[in-house]
């Protein structure tokens, strides 16, 4: 009995092999903040070009001057919703999306102060990098939304 007590002692006081697996739950880590920031970076760059497409959109829209408001000289702005959403839809349409992870661009809204000021809202879904995968098969998305202003002087 007191061997197989010496033989666990001198067992349990030998430490080879711990800084492998401590060497490797440390890696693990690293990796998954790695990922988990990759992922989050992802997300931002997709949202910033979504950013430029809202912003694009509204300068589109707020130059789709109304003639007959213009000319007529109303007091109202020349600019109204029917010709901003259809000016920013169709910017939208052409705007070259150079992106795979980002599906279901739509233009929510469009609104016209009274001052000419045109605020477009687009929304979108992304898949982050290194998650994507996992995120398609579920069917599941990061849903986006930006807006943008521009006023024609």
């Amino acid at each position: 009995m007191r061997t197989c007590l010496c033989w666990l002692r001198q067992r349990l006081a030998d430490a080879r092999g711990s800084m492998t697996i401590l060497t490797t739950g440390v890696l693990v880590v690293i990796l998954m903040v790695i990922a988990v920031g990759t992922a989050i970076t992802g997300v931002q760059l997709e949202r910033n070009g979504l950013q430029h497409a809202a912003d694009s959109a509204a300068l589109s829209a707020s130059q789709a001057i109304d003639p007959a408001r213009l000319y007529a000289g109303g007091t109202g702005p020349v600019i109204h919703e029917g010709s901003a959403r259809a000016a920013a839809e169709e910017h939208l349409r052409s705007y070259p999306h150079d992106t795979t992870s980002t599906q279901d661009i739509q233009l929510a809204d469009v609104t016209v102060n009274a001052d000419g000021t045109v605020r477009v809202v687009i929304t979108a879904r992304t898949h982050p990098p290194l998650a994507g995968w996992f995120l398609r098969g579920t069917g599941t998305a990061i849903p986006l939304t930006v807006e943008g202003e521009a006023r024609a002087r």
